[in-house]
């Protein structure tokens, strides 16, 4: 397989397979609006827990706007019951596509079972995802990690489930838990799981921060489609750096355009809320768009110094 335009995930049709995954306290609202920008593919929020989700009903991290679609959702959960109510909310809430994270290694949330604890116990992430295919008409995927740790890689098994409960695709991301996010992304077992998978959709997930890194993931594992993470961050345009890459239209980009892609999403975070969010945040963003750029250590200490957006604002104008 290989970048391709018109890709489906069960009913969902899509403009081409590449995704862009949900990112805890990143890929919010403002952010998500940016990506829009020169994303047309796939874009998720960021996970939910099922428990806060049917207590409260709704939750500003799915914040989206008409023309944000596709828009997906993720939630995390160990209940098969809250589980069918929350596919429910979010069906209703007008969501594309639901996704169950099984994957996140983060201790506040493997501490209850969810997210990556989930890999401990294959029969369960079965009868999650079952409920929630039989609660809904919209496509569920899941989302895992190749295992708890070395000594437990259940690749084979979660997808031969997930193929099972019903679920349209499963993304594999080639760490485990316990690597957390060291080392390399191990696409031999997004190989495997793409070689174990007989309908399912099998995406491939971790270290894909360029164009030659998504070419360099297709070539390996033959997965049907891949889903960004941290790329994201890096350059919120990907998705058209390797739709160019693909078709021989490669071009490069330069300051001006980077100046104001970070003044857009400034203008983004103020229209959704406040200075300080706003000082926080781009302080965080531009630390990934600047990596790596010549004569840029001026203009990062004037940005993390700078306690009011206005002035940063002018640094980012003038620099």
């Amino acid at each position: 397989m290989t970048y391709k335009k018109n890709f489906n995930i069960g009913s969902l049709s899509l403009y081409n397979n590449v995704l862009f995954a949900p990112l805890a306290e990143y890929t919010d609202f403002p952010f998500r609006r940016l990506l829009r920008l020169f994303h047309k593919g796939l874009i998720y929020c960021e996970m939910t827990k099922m428990e806060a989700l049917v207590r409260e009903k709704c939750s500003t991290i799915l914040k989206y706007e008409s023309d944000m679609h596709p828009i997906g959702a993720q939630i995390c959960g160990t209940k098969k019951d809250l589980a069918y109510d929350s596919a429910k909310i979010l069906e209703d809430l007008g969501f594309d596509i639901i996704d169950l994270n099984c994957g996140c290694p983060v201790s506040k949330i493997v501490k209850d079972g969810s997210g990556a604890a989930m890999l401990k116990d294959v029969n369960n992430i079965y009868a999650v995802l079952k409920n929630m295919v039989d609660a809904v008409k919209i496509p569920v995927t899941v989302k895992i990690r190749i295992g708890w740790d070395e000594n437990s890689i259940i690749v084979k098994d979660v997808v031969k489930a997930a193929e099972e409960a019903g679920a349209k695709a499963i993304t594999v991301h080639g760490r485990t838990k316990s690597q957390g996010y060291s080392g390399n992304s191990r696409w031999e077992y997004i190989k495997l799981a793409k070689e174990t998978a007989k309908e399912i959709k099998v995406i491939g997930n971790g270290d894909i921060y360029t164009a030659i890194d998504t070419k360099n993931i297709f070539d390996f594992t033959n997965c049907d489609g891949i889903m960004i993470s941290r790329g994201i961050l890096k350059m919120p345009w990907i998705s058209q750096e390797i739709e160019s890459f693909f078709e021989n239209t490669y071009g490069s980009r330069d300051w001006n355009f980077r100046k104001n892609l970070l003044l857009k999403y400034i203008e983004f975070i103020l229209e959704d809320s406040n200075e300080q969010k706003a000082i926080f945040d781009i302080r965080r963003i531009s630390g990934w768009i600047l990596r790596e750029l010549d004569g840029i250590k001026n203009l990062r200490i004037a940005i993390n110094s700078s306690n009011s957006i206005n002035d940063i604002i002018k640094d980012i104008r003038s620099f």
